[in-house]
């Protein structure tokens, strides 16, 4: 008989929960490790939605990539908005399980993935951030940018740099990694761009006044992998039935934009 810990254990064999970063919050968050696994319901958020879905399909485990506890709290209130979805899961007994950072970090982990997407080849490389990759037959600034659009289904992604500028060493923070520390890691490293998510403006104005090329993406659209990743590597090690959720979504609202 499976229990929801054989699930967690697997998800930590391959992303090791000290790989995450210091301000991280992933592990189990809510839930009896040895409890009979009924099913795993795989989501890059929790809502309110992806718990009906979960009871629903009959699971009792929840994966996500975003801890819905991030930060200490003092009280659980069902009625602000933030507390709903683990309140509700609480309720039907539903456990959370969060892998954030350290399935960014893992070798063969989310960003691992969005490199290979992209075309990029991934050496054997330690678990820090960020990733880095390379190009057999360097491509165009814009060309690369054009795969970001494509392959990540993002309308909205952004470059900074020279169009024509040849890439052969790309870095790269899926999510929320453009901050000016990680610009500089990637500068100092010799990558040619640096593709990430939310700069700061005034990162973005170093990169212009620099002549250094970035790729700006969508938070969501370099992490949406996470669910068919995860459920692999679950279903890999023989936890079933995992299913993935069919109800998550982008919080913008992007429909009539291009």
């Amino acid at each position: 008989m499976l229990k929801i810990g054989d699930a967690t254990a697997a998800l930590e064999r391959f992303a090791p929960l000290p790989l995450q970063e210091e301000y991280d919050n992933c592990g189990l968050i809510y839930g009896d490790p040895k409890k009979e696994l009924k099913g795993v319901t795989v989501s890059l958020d929790l809502t309110v939605s992806v718990v009906e879905e979960a009871a629903e399909n009959g699971s009792n485990l929840i994966v996500t990539h975003h801890p819905v506890v991030f930060r200490p709290i003092r009280s659980l209130n069902p009625v602000r908005p933030e507390h709903v979805a683990l309140t509700n899961a609480i309720k039907r007994d539903i456990a959370v399980y969060a892998a954030h950072t350290n399935v960014d970090k893992a070798p063969g982990g989310l960003s691992e993935t969005v490199l290979g997407l992209l075309g990029a080849r991934v050496p054997e490389q330690g678990a820090a951030l960020p990733k880095f990759g390379y190009f057999e037959k360097p491509v165009a600034l814009k060309e690369l940018y054009g795969r970001v659009v494509e392959k990540l289904g993002d309308e909205r992604a952004a470059y900074v740099g020279d169009p024509g500028k040849l890439v052969s060493k790309v870095a790269l923070i899926t999510g929320a990694g453009g901050d000016e520390e990680s610009l500089r890691t990637a500068v100092d490293a010799g990558a040619d761009v640096f593709l990430s998510g939310e700069f700061k403006y005034h990162v973005i104005r170093f990169a212009k006044d620099a002549d250094y090329a970035i790729i700006s993406f969508g938070h969501f659209e370099s992490e949406k992998l996470f669910t068919s990743l995860a459920a692999k590597v679950l279903s890999e090690s023989g936890i079933s039935p995992v299913r993935e959720s069919a109800c998550e979504e982008n919080p913008f609202t992007t429909e009539g934009r291009s």
